[in-house]
């Protein structure tokens, strides 16, 4: 009897293990999956855009999704009606270590899969909810938890400085510029991430680290869903600002970023402007 039990206990405890082990397996092919996911949403799709003409000259559609990045690229003076920036290769190099700690092909690649497929706006969407769906009194509460949430994922963020942010450059994005007016206005922050994984593949092709294939293919891809989420240039540029101003606080920089948002809109160089069929 002793024996029968004896058997069955070891049986019992193999049994486990295996199920143990599967379950391991099966959580390991998940991650795995999902790995393989996000790398195919990196990638640039296959479009049937022409070639990029080796003079460097940009098609209409072009030069709308190089306009999506706008915002950034007025900033560092940078040219806009072709893939290259004509900024001084080491120069760029150097800003790339500077602002972005990059230095190499695979940094850059990691960079723009950052802000693709994560970015800023993951923190800005639930902290907005929270901010413009519950009653003042459970949003500590809710903000709190929201912490504790991307506290466990090992993310270091402030959840209550960004609720600050958010709602300090909200309001004064609306009172002192008039911002976000209008039914069809979006407030996402999506251009903060995008537009600025547009810069980087320009940067990164003037830098070396990106062939000219590499570097249209994905401002491509990129400048699709921003055309794609915005009607107009202002709403676009509008959620470069609030993305901005989450991520900084500085209401004085942000004047001075709504000051080059304005020069967009209204000079007759502006890409902008000259694409005014948005």
């Amino acid at each position: 009897m002793k024996t029968f039990i004896i058997v069955g206990a070891v049986a019992a405890i193999y049994i486990l293990l295996v199920i143990v082990k599967l379950m391991k397996l099966n959580r390991r092919a998940k991650e795995i999956a999902l790995r393989a996911t996000q790398e195919r949403e990196m990638q640039p799709e296959k479009y049937d855009d022409p070639e990029l003409p080796e003079d460097g000259t940009l098609s209409l559609h072009d030069r709308q999704y190089i306009a999506c990045g706008a915002n950034l690229a007025y900033l560092h003076g940078d040219r806009m009606d072709t893939l290259e920036t004509d900024g001084d290769q080491d120069e760029i190099r150097g800003m790339l270590r500077r602002e972005w700690h990059i230095n190499s092909r695979d940094k850059l690649l990691t960079n723009i899969d950052w802000l693709v497929n994560q970015g800023h706006r993951v923190y800005f969407k639930p902290i907005w909810h929270i901010l413009t769906t519950l009653p003042v009194r459970e949003r500590e509460a809710a903000l709190a938890k929201l912490q504790e949430e991307f506290t466990a994922k090992g993310d270091e963020i402030s959840v209550d400085l960004y609720a600050s942010n958010i709602s300090d450059g909200y309001k004064h994005l609306r009172e002192e510029a008039s911002c976000f007016e209008g039914k069809k206005c979006k407030l996402d922050a999506l251009t903060w991430d995008l537009g600025r994984a547009i810069n980087l593949c320009r940067w990164g092709y003037d830098a070396g680290f990106l062939s000219r294939d590499e570097s249209i293919a994905y401002i491509r891809k990129f400048g699709k869903e921003l055309l794609h989420n915005y009607t107009t240039w202002t709403n676009l540029g509008e959620n470069y600002l609030m993305g901005f101003a989450m991520w900084s606080g500085d209401l004085e920089q942000l004047d001075e970023l709504h000051g080059a948002h304005c020069d967009l809109l209204s000079e007759d160089s502006s890409p902008w402007v000259l694409l005014e069929s948005r």
